[in-house]
């Protein structure tokens, strides 16, 4: 949702719950007490329900913060293999844009998940260039942020290796509603001087595609795992 469309419905809310409320306190206030009555309790009602109105979340929002809580619930089994796994956690230059920042006992990476709106009932699969075909939704744009995002995370990672030690990402979009062209799509796009694999995954194999991730922890990468865990939780409050 564009930035016009946040701010018009969140004007619309704004009148919407000024109306109503100033409606209800005026017709309270007129049983009570008169017309006087009506006014002044119809007035600081209208006000109260503009405040309230404005401050209510757009429906961006709120169809974000379920799409996270969603892919919280979907990857919550690989805690009991030993992953450390921090939820919505803001990254970059949008602070509404939130990911899931994963982190194996093996300590061999970092996974970003980020959640899109992806349309649902819709089929996600590459076309014949390698490029993501989701319908009326362009796939490329999730991507970018995806990347944008990870490359904040291993900037932050880069400049504390001394103390932490060397770890890589992986990027990876969940997908909740929309089909999968075979559950799981991989492929790679350039990225400064490399090449970045990408993996859309749909919800009901994103466990078991990230499982083997965590294979090979000893006593020592599981130390390292939770210490790459907490610098994370630290960084991206």
């Amino acid at each position: 949702m564009s930035t016009m469309r946040v701010r018009a419905e969140r004007a619309a809310n704004t009148v919407a719950y000024g109306l109503a409320t100033g409606a209800a306190g005026m017709l309270v206030g007129a049983v009570t007490g008169g017309l006087g009555w009506a006014l002044a309790v119809g007035g600081t009602a209208a006000v109260a329900g503009a405040q309230a109105g404005r401050a209510r979340p757009d429906s961006s929002t709120r169809r974000n913060k379920r799409m996270t809580a969603a892919t919280a619930g979907y990857l919550a089994p690989l805690r009991h293999d030993g992953w450390r796994l921090i939820h919505a956690r803001p990254i970059g230059q949008d602070p509404d844009r939130v990911y899931h920042l994963c982190v194996p006992p093996s300590a061999s990476r970092v996974v970003v998940c980020m959640d899109w709106a992806w349309p649902e009932d819709g089929q996600i699969r590459l076309d014949e260039h390698g490029t993501i075909d989701a319908g009326r939704v362009d796939g490329e744009i999730a991507v970018d942020w995806l990347l944008q995002a990870a490359d904040a995370v291993r900037q932050e990672l880069g400049a504390n290796k001394k103390t932490l030690g060397a770890i890589g990402t992986a990027q990876v979009l969940p997908v909740h509603h929309a089909a999968v062209q075979e559950g799981h799509i991989q492929f790679h796009r350039e990225q400064g001087d490399e090449q970045r694999e990408i993996n859309v995954v749909h919800r009901s194999v994103l466990v078991d595609k990230m499982r083997p991730l965590g294979n090979g922890a000893t006593r020592r990468t599981r130390r390292s795992a939770r210490a790459f865990a907490e610098f994370l939780d630290t960084t991206f409050p």
